[in-house]
């Protein structure tokens, strides 16, 4: 179970503006600063004990409640956990995290169904939640309904785009299905909304290892493998004449590394520093040819607009660094300066997630 602070930082902030904050409350305050601090160690039991005395001094301040039935969540304490949400699980101060949470809490005591209900409640009062869509989707994932979790995954992409938890899934879940190529991508834009964390390395990790996966340069008969013969021989929208963007995609994959091609044999696992050649002169190759406004796709725009401002190839690096660690540390101690310059730059040029993002055959 993730411990969220938004919700809780908000209130606290809101009772130090305009000098709203009195002895009570600053009492209340210092109370739950310490139970952020227990529950930030695993210390649930004695956050509870925090929380017990800041909501004695601020009943009113519901996300202190939420907060304390995540301690007993932690505590694995579902039971008290569900009794004390109940009645505050639909209060707009929560927004969707209160459905969430009763939602997740039946999920742990492994009742899908009630869980969906939750959710399912949630997503009627807010259908522009992002969270919601994963919840959803991960209860038909666990039902091994992959299409429909699929879709929901995709939908919360939609609705809410800079929520990051539904790309990380459809990266992950298409990375183990035949349409490879949208694992990478779900997985570079999910990699360019959180960049820092346990998630972001394993990302990384998949999205090489995915890359190769699907490449055998030297195979005669099927050397490219992003994306199934199903989503091949789908009509392309813009007519018979023209490919649709998968097939597209992997056309010019397969120019890309024609130098890849050994004399004899076949290339079984690119490396680093391959794989980083190969999507520079795939980025060149599409943006030349003009395939970046016959087929709009928002992650390889994106990497067009980080080729046009020089910083193509340390972007490469970055994106897949943790997919060979050994090679990453030799780059970067062999580009120290312009690598920590591309990293300033970055900080500056992030990818847009102001609007649903194209990143398959049709677009939101």
């Amino acid at each position: 179970m993730t411990v969220r602070r938004p919700l809780l930082i908000l209130t606290l902030l809101t009772c130090v503006s305009g000098g709203i904050l009195t002895a009570q409350s600053d009492k209340a305050v210092a109370h739950a600063n310490r139970a952020i601090q227990l529950m930030d160690g695993g210390l649930g039991r004695q956050a509870i004990a925090e929380w017990d005395k800041a909501i004695a001094l601020e009943p009113s301040i519901v996300a202190y409640q939420y907060e304390r039935v995540l301690c007993y969540v932690m505590e694995k304490d579902y039971t008290a956990a569900l009794t004390m949400l109940e009645p505050i699980y639909r209060d707009s101060s929560l927004f969707d995290r209160g459905y969430q949470l009763m939602g997740n809490i039946h999920a742990l005591r492994e009742d899908t169904a009630k869980a969906s209900t939750y959710y399912r409640e949630g997503y009627a009062a807010f259908p522009a939640s992002g969270r919601l869509h994963y919840e959803l989707g991960a209860v038909a994932f666990l039902d091994r309904k992959i299409p429909e979790a699929l879709d929901w995954w995709k939908r919360g992409t939609r609705v809410e785009p800079a929520f990051a938890t539904n790309y990380y899934w459809l990266s992950k879940v298409y990375a183990d299905s035949k349409e490879k190529l949208w694992s990478v991508l779900y997985g570079e834009a999910f990699l360019n909304l959180e960049r820092s964390s346990d998630r972001t390395k394993e990302i990384s990790k998949l999205i090489f290892d995915t890359w190769n996966a699907a490449l055998r340069f030297g195979d005669t008969l099927d050397p490219i493998n992003l994306a199934s013969e199903v989503t091949l021989e789908i009509p392309s929208a813009l007519g018979p004449a023209q490919m649709n963007a998968a097939m597209a995609f992997e056309f010019m994959v397969a120019n890309a590394g024609q130098h890849l091609i050994p004399q004899q044999g076949v290339l079984k696992q690119l490396t680093l520093p391959q794989l980083v050649d190969l999507r520079i002169r795939f980025i060149k190759g599409w943006t030349q040819g003009g395939k970046d406004t016959t087929y709009r796709n928002d992650v390889l725009n994106f990497e067009r607009a980080v080729l046009q401002a020089g910083w193509i190839r340390e972007y490469f690096y970055w994106l897949y660094s943790y997919g060979d660690k050994r090679a990453m540390n030799e780059y970067f101690r062999a580009n120290e300066h312009r690598y920590d310059t591309f990293l300033a730059w970055f900080g500056d040029n992030q990818m847009p997630f102001d609007n649903p993002l194209c990143l398959e055959l049709s677009c939101p």
